[in-house]
């Protein structure tokens, strides 16, 4: 009888462990194939570097550039330190959007912080993943949209010092003067910023200050647009992206008009209509999920004379009615007013390369959560 209950108990002991085993698996199975986008396992602690002078595991040229992790993104748990408002992340896209559209900083210049959860600091082969999911992305729309593709491709050219500009086209002494913030706040050298992916291999391998993409089998393209309609050839060139073929995967579109209409609530309203109707005629059973983006805040060195057209309170306003008429349409809303508050400004609208590359990373964010089906 003794033997008969011990050999009882050890078929007990081997079924409680293989279940154990088996709902582990399930777990981790669930949290990389979640509707919602299979990032909900990605880690963010394996590409957090404390100390350096720029974020190593994630940037590798530029190390002059005075961005450090730390300055950017709150400091995970277990690394000793403060680390902001929440280190809950956020694992549903909705729960995403609107904790980033409406976190905050906790002090000027201090890392941002989801309202209620945090987002995800992604490593290259992370970033990869999440784009190997998209036949193509496209950002649309004014210098908030082409401050956030450069922060993009900062990030998968893991180029602080030129990562944003067409750098093979630059002498020996715009190289030095184009370097970090000034990809942003010298129009001298935002006039070299990339455009698209295809560009980059074109062009970059045969220069000696090659800095190529971390990976590059999903193209990436800005389509500069102030205006709707938008222009003839910028609407050719996005109808030629989306045209109808025979892959199932998404092309997500990245949409935004604010300053480069003067806060104009028809265009804005126009534009997203427009960007419907193009979506909408090349549809053949493929996605085109939408994010429209929210303006930045306004700097303190915002002109006088644009206070009350493009102050904060135009701005805010703005948002607020922005959002509406973007969810009223189905889309998903990234707002930047919070971010920017209390962030550095070099003339009061636009914002240098710290801002650009959180933006960014928010948008990879928003793509690892994006439905590939």
């Amino acid at each position: 009888m003794r033997d008969a209950n011990m050999r009882r108990w050890s078929r007990y002991t081997v079924l409680f462990a293989i279940l154990v085993i088996a709902t582990s698996v399930f777990a981790v199975l669930r949290s990389f194939t979640t509707k919602s986008g299979w990032a909900s396992g990605l880690q963010t602690t394996d590409s957090y570097q404390t100390g350096g002078n720029l974020f190593r595991s994630t940037l590798g040229h530029g190390s002059g550039c005075p961005a450090r992790l730390g300055q950017l993104y709150p400091k995970p748990p277990g690394s000793g330190q403060a680390y902001g408002q929440t280190t809950r992340v956020c694992n549903k896209k909705p729960q995403l959007l609107h904790s980033l559209s409406w976190g905050g900083r906790n002090g000027f210049e201090a890392p941002f912080s989801g309202f209620s959860c945090q987002y995800r600091w992604f490593n290259p082969t992370e970033m990869c993943m999440i784009l190997s999911r998209f036949d193509h992305v496209v950002f649309l729309g004014d210098d908030l949209a082409m401050s956030v593709y450069k922060g993009f491709n900062i990030l998968l050219r893991e180029d602080l010092g030129l990562g944003g500009l067409r750098q093979w086209n630059l002498n020996k002494d715009e190289r030095t003067k184009c370097q970090c913030d000034n990809q942003f706040t010298r129009m001298e050298c935002s006039m070299h910023a990339i455009r698209s992916s295809e560009e980059v291999l074109q062009k970059d391998a045969a220069d000696s200050h090659s800095s190529p993409y971390i990976c590059s089998d999903t193209p990436h393209t800005y389509l500069q647009v102030t205006s709707s309609p938008m222009p003839g050839d910028m609407s050719a060139q996005f109808d030629r992206i989306i045209e109808p073929s025979d892959s199932y995967k998404p092309i997500p579109v990245i949409h935004t008009l604010s300053l480069g209409s003067s806060l104009s609530w028809p265009a804005a309203t126009s534009s997203m209509d427009e960007i419907l109707a193009h979506t909408d005629a090349a549809s053949s059973g493929r996605g085109f999920p939408l994010l429209w983006l929210g303006p930045v805040a306004a700097g303190h060195l915002k002109p006088p004379s644009l206070i009350m057209s493009q102050g904060n309170n135009a701005l805010w306003h703005y948002t607020i009615e922005m959002t509406k008429e973007a969810e009223s349409r189905d889309m998903d809303v990234l707002n930047f007013y919070n971010l920017t508050i209390q962030a550095n400004s070099w003339d009061g609208s636009a914002y240098g390369e710290r801002v650009a590359v959180v933006q960014a990373m928010m948008v990879f964010n928003w793509l690892a959560r994006v439905d590939s089906t």
